[in-house]
């Protein structure tokens, strides 16, 4: 079987620079540069790996910066360079960004999946996070991207103030019923505005009342992964490739790589990376043992879990015999359980996922789950 990836696109553009973002972005007053659309055209040539690509994700940054021309362009460029067959596109983009003629350029050009950056439908919480749009705009893009895509996904942020209003945020979500939403608790990083504001952050007890709040009024879709919901058979094709720890191919400054066993980054910095796009700031080939570990804890953000027939037929090998006495742990732990021959997180285990991946790594192995 042809061998395929998973292609992602880092647009790193912004119009305004949110206070809690530590993504690779820059602040820009207009289109994104025509120097940025060269190089990135010229590394996807330049590729040397897989020809086919399983599906295409516009991040950023914001995607929906690229005006029609540019976006025209990169696609041509990845059409040349990939064998792309009934794959997933999406696009991320801002609600204020949005207007019909624009959504059905998007559509034209072979986009079939929208991700609307809402983070929420109440206006204080917007202004709080730094949005541009309002509750009105993110209405309007809502009703633009539902006419015009029978795929969508909406992008919400949990735990700002004030938190009351996330249950209202939630059901005019559903009422506008995308066919997926990510729903993301908000931190406070070390390196954006929001550091100087760690104490606003809402207690422990708060964010898994919120984070509950997301299944509960959202019930008709799957929570098929830890901050991810869909209806049945609209997970994102996309990001079950990282979940499932296969392979993929990241492009535009700071996207990462998982190609024949070695995970790489690009150059973060956009004017070292417009120098020389492809050039790379980290490679790390992974021991046969790091892509089984990264494997197992992938998985078990998952629903499903990991099913123990494909890890044998995948390195040959039982789970447990390679994770005996992890698993065991974290059976008794309460975090996972062996159901219908499969490892899958409890509800505690959902709570606690990062636990999960903390006793799956021994001191003495390197795992990209804890860089």
């Amino acid at each position: 079987m042809m061998q395929s990836v998973g292609i992602y696109i880092h647009i790193p553009y912004c119009r305004t620079i949110c206070p809690y973002c530590d993504f690779v972005r820059r602040g820009i007053p207009g289109e994104v540069p025509e120097v940025f659309i060269e190089a990135l055209c010229r590394e996807i040539t330049a590729f040397e790996g897989p020809d086919r690509a399983e599906s295409v994700f516009f991040g950023g940054g914001t995607p929906s910066l690229l005006a029609p021309s540019a976006l025209r362009v990169v696609m041509e460029a990845l059409r040349q360079r990939f064998q792309i067959n009934s794959p997933e596109i999406t696009l991320e983009a801002n609600p204020d960004d949005v207007t019909p003629e624009l959504a059905d350029t998007w559509q034209d050009l072979g986009v079939n999946r929208m991700s609307l950056g809402v983070q929420s439908f109440d206006d204080d919480t917007l202004r709080y996070l730094g949005r541009r749009h309002d509750d009105a705009v993110a209405r309007r893009a809502c009703e633009v991207v539902r006419e015009r895509f029978a795929n969508w996904s909406m992008d919400l942020i949990f735990g700002a103030p004030p938190v009351e209003s996330w249950v209202d945020t939630l059901e005019t979500c559903r009422r506008f019923n995308p066919l997926h939403v990510s729903a993301y608790g908000l931190t406070y990083e070390d390196r954006t505005p929001f550091a100087r504001r760690k104490d606003e952050s809402v207690d422990d007890e708060t964010y898994l009342r919120l984070f509950w709040q997301t299944e509960e009024v959202l019930s008709e879709f799957v929570h098929y992964e830890v901050s991810n919901l869909a209806r049945p058979g609209y997970a994102c094709r996309h990001n079950l490739i990282y979940w499932q720890n296969l392979e993929y191919a990241g492009f535009g400054p700071a996207a990462y790589s998982f190609l024949d066993g070695v995970r790489s980054r690009n150059l973060v910095n956009t004017d070292a990376y417009l120098r020389n796009p492809g050039a790379k700031a980290e490679a790390l080939r992974l021991s046969d043992e790091e892509i089984r570990v990264e494997t197992v804890i992938q998985h078990l953000r998952l629903r499903d879990g990991l099913f123990l027939e494909d890890y044998a037929q995948r390195f040959g090998r039982s789970v447990y015999a390679d994770f005996s006495a992890e698993t065991a742990e974290l059976v008794e732990r309460g975090l996972v359980e062996e159901h219908v021959g499969a490892l899958r997180p409890t509800r505690r285990g959902f709570e606690m996922n990062n636990e999960i991946g903390l006793a799956l790594v021994h001191p003495q192995r390197v795992s990209a789950a804890k860089r």
